[in-house]
């Protein structure tokens, strides 16, 4: 980023009291610190942590791995790219123990840069940290109390200024690197002092008399349908959000506090009944992360302007990403962040899914080449369920057959289909659905698999409105066989909007022209269909404020 965009950004942030002391990292700092760990990550691309992330850069800079962020500044949080997941945004209420990378880095503000570095060092999950701070740092009794405390090995690796950075500043800093974990047999790393175990330690005074192994199982933290405390909250009006962190910070009140009652039972009753401070820990560490994983996936499953549509396959990546090695403490400001991280990724599962879904109807009976492709592919280069190598340039016929889809199902048990059908067929199905209304079709009144009774060989109907006409029309019509097929009908809208689409998607299609060329399509749908896959910004999911749940 240029001074000038710099100096942009630092006026926004300005003009909307968002200026929480963001003083970009410089090149010379980024180079310094890459050419350090490239020495400790040799075959690997690190996972990091930056604390104070700002525009994200320094995270592009660093690693090709998993990019994660603490910054709570809303212009910068839109600034970050889409491959950045937050995980925190008030650097001052988030804990870091249970969000395991192997780099942590920080260039704190340094009004607070004691607080920030003692805070990272005493939590820090993870291999090495590195430090931006003033040269005086190591005159801080909390830093080098941090330091002490969890055994850590450090240097100073480089020094700078600022005095020509693209925000100045009168400040000579530190780069710093710390080292956390010591190697142990087969190459292994791990921390010298637990994280967690100091925490644990600070929070928790319990003394176990004669400490042994333990067999005794705590009983299961209570836990009752959340989904049916979210529905009975949201009837006093409130937003789906502050449902949530209400829920949730009353949940973790009273598993902490369940477990500190621990510290007023006797020493030895706890020794006669088994007890031991590490099963204590360990309980509570699954049970924090558990919490948190539950209501993330509650908020996940009620952001219906995104989650609808999704596809099946779309939907469960998202929130396997949304989850994936690190536990995000729950907050208003947190799950604003993590929306504006779902919607940038969102609208590349629209895009993406569009393509898989032509791509796995593309069978020899479904596929017709564009007008400039002449190119025929035979029977034998359609074997063993595969499509031909160089097959490229083509759209779907309106009418299709779809083998080994799943078709009528043989089996008796209700959960392998629904109504006769397959699951596999009925998600397919589904999912076509789901493709239609990202494509402007109106289908909230379309029927669903569950709304017809499966019968090999009867034509099932589902319609969308037609707003021009208002009148219901058929989206596609579908039948399914005992062997395993579908045949799918589709309306010439439909397959129209969707194969211009797929067409444009895979770089096929530049313009609407040559889709009319090429397709065979007239000026006015080509123009239509053309960029016609639904895009989804921030504004249109924060302005519905989540007050309907699914």
């Amino acid at each position: 980023m240029s001074k000038a965009s710099t100096r942009q950004l630092v006026s926004v942030l300005k003009e909307q009291d968002q200026d929480f002391e963001w003083y970009p990292t410089t090149p010379e700092i980024i180079d310094c610190v890459k050419a350090d760990y490239a020495e400790v990550f040799v075959h690997e691309s690190p996972s990091i942590l930056d604390c104070g992330a700002g525009d994200g850069r320094v995270l592009k800079a660093l690693t090709d791995g998993r990019k994660y962020a603490i910054e709570k500044a809303r212009p910068l949080l839109d600034a970050l790219d889409k491959e950045i997941f937050v995980v925190g945004t008030e650097f001052y209420q988030q804990t870091l123990i249970d969000k395991k990378v192997d780099l942590v880095f920080s260039n704190p503000p340094y009004s607070d840069y004691d607080y920030w570095a003692a805070k990272i060092l005493r939590e820090a999950n993870a291999g090495y940290v590195y430090l931006i701070l003033p040269a005086r740092w190591e005159a801080s009794e909390e830093i080098q109390a941090a330091i002490k405390l969890r055994e850590i090995d450090y240097e100073v690796i480089g020094e700078t200024d600022f005095f020509d950075a693209e925000r100045q500043a009168r400040a000579v800093v530190h780069i710093i690197r710390l080292r956390l974990t010591f190697r142990g047999r087969y190459s292994t790393t791990r921390p010298k002092v637990d994280p967690f175990y100091l925490w644990f330690n600070d929070n928790f005074h319990i003394d176990i008399a004669n400490e042994e192994p333990s067999k005794f199982d705590l009983e299961r933290f209570h836990k009752s349908s959340l989904n049916e405390r979210v529905q009975q909250a949201l009837v006093k009006g409130d937003g789906i959000v502050s449902v949530l962190e209400n829920l949730y910070q009353a949940d973790l009140e009273k598993l902490i506090t369940t477990y500190q009652s621990f510290c007023d039972i006797d020493p030895t009753l706890l020794r006669e009944l088994d007890v031991n401070l590490e099963g204590v820990r360990g309980a509570l560490a699954s049970k924090i992360d558990n919490l948190k994983d539950r209501y993330w996936h509650e908020l996940f499953n009620n952001l219906c302007t995104i989650t609808d549509k999704l596809t099946a396959a779309s939907r469960k990546a998202m929130l396997a990403t949304l989850t994936a090695h690190t536990h995000v403490d729950f907050s208003s400001s947190n799950a604003h962040a993590i929306i504006c991280w779902v919607v940038k990724n969102a609208n590349e599962y629209f895009d993406s899914q569009l393509v898989s879904m032509v791509e796995s109807m593309t069978e020899q009976a479904n596929v017709i080449t564009y007008q400039s492709n002449q190119r025929t592919f035979g029977k034998e280069e359609w074997r063993y369920c595969r499509r031909p190598e160089g097959l490229d340039c083509y759209q779907l016929d309106y009418r299709i057959v779809l083998e080994r889809t799943g078709g009528i199902s043989s089996s008796s048990y209700s959960s392998d289909q629904i109504n006769g059908l397959c699951n596999s067929a009925a998600e397919l199905v589904h999912d076509l659905c789901t493709i239609a209304g990202n494509l402007l079709f109106d289908i909230r009144d379309t029927e669903r698999v569950s709304d017809f009774q499966w019968e090999s060989n009867k034509k099932n109907v589902f319609h969308y409105m037609n707003h021009s006409t208002g009148e219901l029309e058929i989206l596609f019509d579908i039948r399914a066989f005992k062997n395993g097929n579908l045949h799918i009908r589709f309306n010439p809208r439909f397959i129209c909007r969707l194969n211009v689409e797929f067409g444009r998607l895979k770089g096929w299609l530049k313009t609407p022209k040559e889709a009319m060329d090429e397709l065979g399509v007239s000026a006015e749908d080509a123009v239509s269909s053309f960029g016609n896959n639904l895009k989804i910004t921030v504004n249109n999911v924060l302005a519905l404020d989540f007050k309907c749940a699914s």
